[in-house]
């Protein structure tokens, strides 16, 4: 078994230790957040398994970040799920977006007036 750990910043000024654990050929990765307590997925691990250097508590563990890296390369299917929920994100960002705008339109219609359309028939 191998373990290499990672101190990533976090928003209450305290780093969370991020663990990598190779072990019988299988990797693990868990977080001492809120969420990573639970087994969630959290922003923490999410950015050190993407190699995001600024989420590094101290930058001069940017060796160990190259051995996070070096051990993702060979985890086909962190790098494809990864990519799938980029990919979804982007997609909700783009959807969320299109609402907003819908939303502006539909809230300055409300305000100036929308006509109305008697039934002819």
């Amino acid at each position: 078994m191998s373990k290499l750990t990672l101190r990533a910043k976090s928003s209450e000024g305290e780093p969370y230790n991020v663990d990598f654990i190779v072990d019988n050929g299988r990797l693990s990765v868990y977080c001492n957040c809120k969420a990573g307590i639970f087994g969630q997925l959290c922003k923490h691990k999410t950015e050190l398994i993407g190699g995001d250097e600024s989420r590094l508590f101290d930058l001069s563990e940017n060796d160990k970040m190259a051995q996070v890296t070096a051990m993702m390369a060979k985890v086909p299917e962190v790098q494809s799920l990864a990519a799938r929920i980029a990919q979804s994100e982007k997609l909700i960002r783009r959807e969320q977006a299109k609402i907003k705008t819908l939303k502006k339109q539909f809230g300055a219609l409300l305000h100036e007036g929308i006509p109305i359309v008697e039934n002819t028939q």
